[in-house]
């Protein structure tokens, strides 16, 4: 039947949900969390509902929207979603007048994944971690993007996700293990992280954060990011049994 829903994959690993034209990626939430988190590529709210009536039981009966500027929101609205969380924007302006890194960095396109999600459940409550899948969807989410590793006294302190698309890049996760912290590790990494986009042409480096994380906020103030007047969406929809 042509409206019929087709699932790719395996679940509880990243799956593929088409009809027809009409196409939707998810995975679990994290990996304390197993909660579908849909991304959609394209298609209708009614396609949107059916994706996450599909997923629903597949966790708790929540699934989750990307965080999505309020222009964004309006297919997701009409599919039943509803705002769960507010995210705030920050961007920095990129120029030649960039402190250099503190620590030994080193960047890498094909990184290995397992120590930097146990830094990431590490600096994160389980809500907010990342999971393998994500770090690796948020990898993939820019035509060109970079994980920089943080060394200190031989030991991974720590990691920044950094994607570029033409003259935006993206600050997706910077991560200190708690051992670290306090010691300039995290300012090290956004300076990296910003040095790699202005060498490919971006002129802001952007981020979200929670209102809440004070202290994620005051260090991305000290190293210069202004907080936007818009913030992020996070969706959420309650599957009924």
């Amino acid at each position: 039947m042509p409206d019929r829903l087709h699932l790719d994959g395996a679940w509880p690993g990243p799956v593929t949900v088409r009809r027809g034209w009409a196409k939707a990626l998810a995975r679990p939430w994290n990996d304390d969390f197993p909660d579908p988190a849909i991304r959609l590529e394209r298609g209708s709210h009614e396609f949107l509902r059916a994706v996450a009536e599909l997923l629903g039981p597949r966790g708790s009966g929540t699934v989750y929207s990307p965080a999505l500027y309020p222009s964004a929101t309006k297919v997701w609205a009409s599919a039943g979603f509803t705002l769960f969380r507010l995210l705030d924007v920050m961007e920095l302006t990129l120029g030649t007048d960039m402190r250099p890194p503190e620590y030994v960095m080193e960047a890498t396109s094909a990184p290995d994944w397992q120590p930097l999600v146990e830094i990431d459940r590490l600096a994160f409550d389980e809500f907010w971690r990342m999971s393998e899948a994500g770090l690796d969807e948020a990898m993939r989410a820019t035509p060109r993007a970079i994980v920089i590793t943080a060394r200190v006294d031989d030991e991974v302190a720590g990691y920044s996700l950094v994607g570029s698309q033409m003259t935006v890049s993206y600050l997706q996760r910077v991560a200190v293990a708690p051992a670290f912290a306090g010691r300039g590790v995290g300012g090290s990494l956004v300076r990296s992280s910003a040095r790699w986009a202005s060498r490919r042409g971006s002129r802001a480096l952007v981020l979200n954060v929670r209102p809440e994380n004070d202290r994620a906020r005051r260090l991305y103030q000290r190293e210069g990011f202004q907080t936007r007047e818009t913030s992020l969406h996070l969706l959420r929809y309650e599957h009924v049994q």
